[in-house]
Formats: C-alpha cells, sequence, structure tokens
C-alpha cells in the first residue's frame, strides 16, 4: 500500500459479482467510482477469512477484480496517483465459495431391448438425481453426440427410453449454475433367446404331496422370467410360473402326466422345449378320520374313540401315529388330546390331515353339604325339613334325592325322626352319599293333682299341672278360659281340663274331675259277690234319699234303694246316693259271674294289602271280649318305634303308620290283659307284616 495520506473525495463502488462456479473457481467484482487519471487498486479480505490480498492497476473510472478467494469477504480501497490520495474502504463484498457439480446419477434399473413383438430399444430408469433445482439429462452413446439430451426436468428419477444397442454414458446438468456430474455408463445388449430351463430333478407323487415337481436351475438372474408347462391341464395359472433367480421348483404337476418345459425372459424371449418329464401316478392316500368319542364317567373312569369313517380292512389306525393296530376302536383311553392317524395297507400313506380329539380326565365326583336341618317340632311329629346342595366338583346336571323317603328333590320335606341320606348323581354317573339325622324333642308330658270339694266345710276344688319336656316356654290355656297359670281355684263340682303347648306348639290335654269328698257314708249289701250264671239276690243300700244305679242292666230297679241282682255277665253297679245339701255318696259292688276265657291269640303274620279274606288285612288280637277287664296292645318296629297302640280288645292294626303304609318286615308285640277276676295275661312275641 502507497504512503499516501491525503484523502480522496470518494470510496469505490462496487458494481457487480460474478460468483465462482464449476468453470471459473475464483469470484468478479466490478469496481466504478474510480479516479480518471492512474490508480492502484486494492482488494483486502476480511480477517481470519484465509484470503489473499489482490493489487491492480489502471486508469479510467472502473475495473474488474479477479481471483478473489472463494468463501471470503472483501474490502476496496484505491490510491490516486495525481493528486495523490488514498480513498475510504468500499462496503463488505462476500464471495461465495465454489459450488460442487451434482452427484453422479445411479442406474436404478435396465430395461433391455425384447424380443418381437417387444420393444426394439432399451431403457434406463436413472437415480440420485438433484432434489432441488432443475436439472437435464445427456445421454452419448455409440454414435457420439449429440445423443439424447432431456429438457429441463425435476425430481430425483427419471427413465431415458430410445436406447439403442451399446454402451451410454449418462451425465446430469444443473440448470442454475450449469454444473455437470461425473458420468455413468450402461451397455444396452441386444435379445437372444435362452437357453432351454435346465432340470435339476424330479420329485415324483408320494403319501405327503400327491402331485409331481420339477426343479430347475441355471435360470436367468437379474431379470424375472417364466416358466411354461405343456400341457397345462390341472395346473395353476395356466401352467405359467413366473419368478426371479436361477433355481426355481415348478409344482402341482398332475400325476401320470407327461410334461415338456420352455422358458421366457424378461426380454419376451423363448426358449426350445425340455425332454419330455412324466409324472407318475398318484398315490393312495386314506382320507382324514372321523371319530365318535365316549368321555369317562365315574362307573367307568376311561373313555373310548371309535373311528367312524374310513372303514374298512384296507386301513389300519391310530390315536398316537406310531402304534396301528386293525381295529378302529381304541378302549381304556385317559384323559389327554389324541390324534387320529388312518393308514392305507397298500401304499403305506398316512391320511396327511390327522384328526384331533380331547378326552376329558376321569371326572371328579361332586361335594356335597346339607347345610339346613330342621328338626320335627313335637315328638313323634314328620314334619322335619332339610335341604342339601352340591358344594364344588361334579358336572351339571345334578339330579337329587333323599332315601329311605321317596323325595327327588334337593329338598326333603314332611319328615319323621330318623336317619337319612342325600344322593347326588352328577351327569357322568358320580354318585355322592351324605347322611344327617333327624331329631325330636322329648314327649311333652303333663302330671297334674285336683282337691275335690269338701261338703263338711264348704271349701272348693282346686287343679294344678306341671309339664316337661318339649321346648320351653310353656302355655296353659283351660276349661274354665283362664289362661298362663299352671293352676286354677274355687272349683265347682264337674270335669276339668287343660291344654298345655310348648314354643313349637305341641300340645297335650290334662282333664280330672272335681267332686265333693266328706260324701255320704253310703253302703251296698252283700258287697262285692261272686255268683254262678243265673242265681239273683236281692242287694240293699242305706242311707240315702235319692238312688241311682249303673249300669241298670240285670237289676229290677235303677232308683230304688233295694233291687233284685240277677247279671248275665260280671258287672261293676254303683250306686249313686244324693241329700238335700247336694253332697253326695256312692259305693260299688261287684258281681263277678264265673266265666270260661280260654287263651288270647295274637298271629304271626298279616297281609294289609286289601287283596284276600278280611281277617288277612288287619292284625287284632282274639279272645272272649266278656273276658276282659283291662286290654293294651302295642306295637313296635325294628328300631323301637311304636307303631300301633290299641286299649281296645276289638280294635285292630291297618298296617298303616302317620297315615302310610308301614313297610315290610318284623315287629314286635306286648300284650297285656286283665281279666274279669283282677288276674293279669302279659304275651310278647314277633310278627311280621308283608303285602
Amino acid at each position: 500500500m502507497s504512503s499516501v495520506s491525503a484523502q480522496c473525495p470518494f470510496a469505490p463502488t462496487v458494481n457487480t459479482i460474478s460468483q465462482p462456479n464449476c468453470y471459473n473457481n475464483f469470484g468478479v467484482v466490478n469496481v466504478s467510482g474510480l479516479p480518471i487519471g492512474n490508480w492502484t487498486l486494492y482488494a483486502t479480505p476480511v480477517a481470519g477469512c484465509g484470503g489473499v490480498p489482490v493489487t491492480i492497476s489502471g486508469t479510467g473510472t472502473t475495473s474488474p477484480m479477479t481471483g478473489l478467494t472463494p468463501g471470503c469477504g472483501y474490502t476496496f480501497h484505491y490510491d490516486q496517483a495525481s493528486p495523490a490520495c488514498t480513498s475510504n474502504q468500499s462496503s463488505t463484498v462476500n464471495v461465495s465459495t465454489v459450488p460442487s457439480p451434482p452427484s453422479t446419477p445411479i442406474v436404478l434399473s435396465i430395461n433391455q431391448p425384447n424380443c418381437p413383438p417387444g420393444a426394439t430399444t432399451g431403457c434406463v430408469l436413472l437415480g440420485n438425481l438433484p432434489s432441488t433445482g432443475a436439472w437435464f439429462i445427456k445421454a452419448i452413446g455409440p454414435s457420439g453426440p449429440p445423443g439424447i439430451i432431456t429438457s429441463n426436468l425435476l425430481g430425483t428419477t427419471h427413465v431415458v427410453c430410445g436406447l439403442g444397442t451399446g454402451l451410454w454414458t449418462f451425465t446430469v446438468t444443473r440448470v442454475i449454475d450449469s454444473c455437470v456430474s461425473a458420468g455413468v455408463t450402461v451397455n444396452i445388449v441386444a435379445p437372444t433367446n435362452p437357453n432351454p430351463p435346465t432340470i435339476n430333478q424330479v420329485t415324483q407323487p408320494s403319501c405327503a404331496a400327491n402331485y409331481g415337481a420339477v426343479s430347475f436351475n441355471g435360470l436367468p438372474s437379474g431379470m424375472s422370467w417364466t416358466l411354461t408347462a405343456s400341457p397345462n391341464l390341472g395346473i395353476p395359472n395356466n401352467g405359467n410360473f413366473t419368478g426371479t433367480g436361477t433355481n426355481a421348483t415348478f409344482s402341482n404337476l398332475t400325476p401320470g402326466t407327461c410334461y415338456q418345459f420352455t422358458l421366457k425372459d424378461s426380454n419376451n424371449c423363448i426358449s426350445s422345449a425340455t425332454a419330455p418329464v412324466c409324472i407318475n401316478a398318484a398315490l393312495s392316500v386314506p382320507p382324514a378320520p372321523t371319530a365318535t368319542i365316549v368321555q369317562p364317567t365315574c362307573p367307568q373312569p376311561t373313555g373310548t374313540i371309535t373311528v367312524t369313517s374310513p372303514i374298512g380292512a384296507q386301513y389300519l389306525y391310530s390315536i398316537n401315529g406310531t402304534n396301528f393296530q386293525i381295529s378302529p376302536v381304541f378302549s381304556a383311553v385317559s384323559g389327554g388330546t389324541y390324534t387320529l392317524y388312518v393308514q392305507q395297507t397298500g401304499s403305506g400313506c398316512t391320511t396327511p390331515s390327522a384328526s384331533t380329539y380331547v378326552m376329558n380326565p376321569a371326572p371328579t365326583p361332586p361335594v356335597i353339604s346339607i347345610p339346613v336341618v330342621h328338626n320335627v317340632t313335637c315328638n313323634g311329629a314328620n314334619n322335619g325339613w332339610a335341604v342339601g346342595k352340591v358344594i364344588s366338583g361334579g358336572t351339571p346336571p345334578f339330579v337329587y334325592s333323599w332315601s329311605p323317603v321317596n323325595i327327588a328333590n334337593d329338598t326333603a320335606t314332611n319328615l319323621a325322626p330318623g336317619t337319612y341320606n342325600f344322593v347326588v348323581v352328577d351327569a357322568l354317573q358320580c354318585v355322592v352319599i351324605q347322611s344327617i339325622t333327624i331329631g325330636q324333642p322329648n314327649v311333652l308330658v303333663v302330671v297334674g293333682d285336683s282337691t275335690p270339694i269338701n261338703c263338711a266345710t264348704g271349701q272348693l276344688g282346686t287343679m294344678d299341672v306341671t309339664a316337661s319336656g318339649g321346648v320351653l316356654p310353656y302355655t296353659y290355656t283351660w276349661s274354665t278360659g283362664q289362661t298362663g297359670i299352671d293352676s286354677i281355684f274355687n272349683l265347682n263340682a264337674g270335669n276339668y281340663t287343660v291344654i298345655v303347648a310348648d314354643s313349637n306348639n305341641c300340645q297335650v290335654i290334662y282333664g280330672a274331675t272335681i267332686a265333693p269328698i266328706n260324701s255320704l257314708p253310703v253302703n251296698i249289701t252283700p258287697g262285692d259277690i261272686t255268683i254262678n250264671p243265673g242265681v239273683s239276690f236281692a242287694a240293699n243300700v242305706t242311707p240315702g234319699s235319692i238312688f241311682t244305679w249303673t249300669p241298670s242292666q240285670g237289676l229290677s230297679c235303677s232308683n230304688c234303694p233295694n233291687p233284685i241282682v240277677s247279671p248275665d255277665t260280671t258287672t261293676l253297679y254303683f250306686v249313686n246316693v244324693s241329700n238335700a245339701n247336694g253332697c253326695l255318696g256312692i259305693d260299688s259292688m261287684l258281681v263277678t259271674v264265673k266265666l270260661i276265657c280260654g287263651e288270647f291269640f295274637v298271629p304271626t303274620i298279616f297281609s294289609p294289602n286289601g287283596v284276600g279274606p278280611d281277617a288277612n288285612n288287619k292284625l287284632q288280637v282274639f279272645c272272649k271280649e266278656v273276658c276282659v277287664k283291662d286290654f293294651s296292645l302295642m306295637i313296635y318296629d325294628r328300631w323301637g318305634q311304636k307303631v300301633f297302640e290299641s286299649v281296645d280288645v276289638n280294635a285292630s292294626w291297618d298296617g298303616f303308620y302317620k297315615g302310610r303304609p308301614a313297610q315290610e318286615g318284623n315287629y314286635v308285640f306286648e300284650l297285656t290283659v286283665q281279666l274279669y277276676d283282677e288276674s293279669i295275661v302279659r304275651k310278647t312275641g314277633s310278627l311280621t307284616l308283608v303285602r
């Protein structure tokens, strides 16, 4: 730089800038505002950019400044020769970096010329083209320029067609800066017919694949091709198989047929046919089997699988694929999953599509309980009930029953005291049983006491009772209308009853008669007497004013003090005597008429079924009724349960208990008879009820 220190009046001005490009790697700046005379122009790079200072000298008011370093900023000033001065710095001018050429195009695919009637020229798909801005492609072929030049285009791919055979070089030129990429060369080859396809292996029909197949190798690489089989009967796509690669397999060839194969490449060029390839006849393969299955039950914990199709002597059967048998039936099959196989004995082929069946494991019986049990409310009643249920397990639906009663439900009602079995049977015939006992409270018993009317003192009668058994508390209902008390007082002569009920409303009745005491001293003469039949005598009663004899049979009068007595049978006579104040007196006289009573007979078997003689349909004690003074017959079943009781010598048991026919079997009886002469006859024994 000069040492001139005078200040020039004007600084230089930057007019235009020519930035670096693919053909000029340096920028050019056109500067104006220079002096008319001689000057020296200086281009000074911005500090740190690595640029090179440039100096030129000349005359005239404008001048270009070249050789500026790309990627740097520059300022400009000049020295004027006359008068000598130095200008100020211009504004900073930035010189761009040198642009890179476009990337080399990439050949994505080539469509070579085809055999007739296809296209006779090739096409090339190019990629890696500029992603921004316009560009055009030059394709220079074997004939040299101009080749093929495309119009300005956009995008990263383009297809160039109309290419004759030979080498073609492709470049891309960016429109904005005319930068040209490196070239890529492609060889366009004239089409030729391929060789016949090479047969590598012939696969004949088998049990697994009942068709033929032919594999090929040496097929055209880098292009698609089509194999054609002739004849094409039964082959998909009319016998055409299209693919890529050097190896292929032509499948689904019909057994018993001979084939020839041709190859057409992607250029529509077709080879000659191969030698014939013959596919053997198909093997006999059995169809997929079907079967029925019988699942395990509790009585039979294993199942059965029976093949239903195919059936015949030409087949063998297996449920595991290894052990084959003649029979189509597989017994004692435990739980699990089984696959059925059928094998053709002639071909040895096994069905390709086996059938799977699931055998359930041995069933689990249901778990049951009887959560609700209600005892009978009263001793000897039959209103007990119970409810059973299935807690878990088993296979629905469930069938419920109770024994020994005939109830088919989960709830049993109207049960008498005793033991009962709750039986559950599920759908797989699993049977489970649980027992319960229906209980009963103790017998409700009432005992009582009473005091008579004392005629001497005028004191009235009383009555009180004591209850036990049953279920507390008790309630009392008297025939007088009084309730809630166990004793009553001030009773006139008469009969009184009380109904005692426990908390289950079980009831028992107690009764008593209130009569006067200190009665008249009545006396009958001659007193108790034994006579022979047909004998009579006179009786006499003292004291009293009103007399009433009972019974009146065998008496000459029933309201006199001295009747003539002549009974036919032993008779106990009473005489009631009253006086004016209502006090009573009573005495009795037993007139025993001697009798020959004989034996008391209890049958040992009877059949209350309504068939046959009537005597067989009931159980009765055979005896002379006239001999009996007091009678008691009780019958018990084998569990000690009383099923019949009578104090009537003429009563009989019809074989029913609690309104239902009693069970067949053995029973025990107890017979107690007091005879007319006060002697006691007791007999026990067994009897049999049959129907």
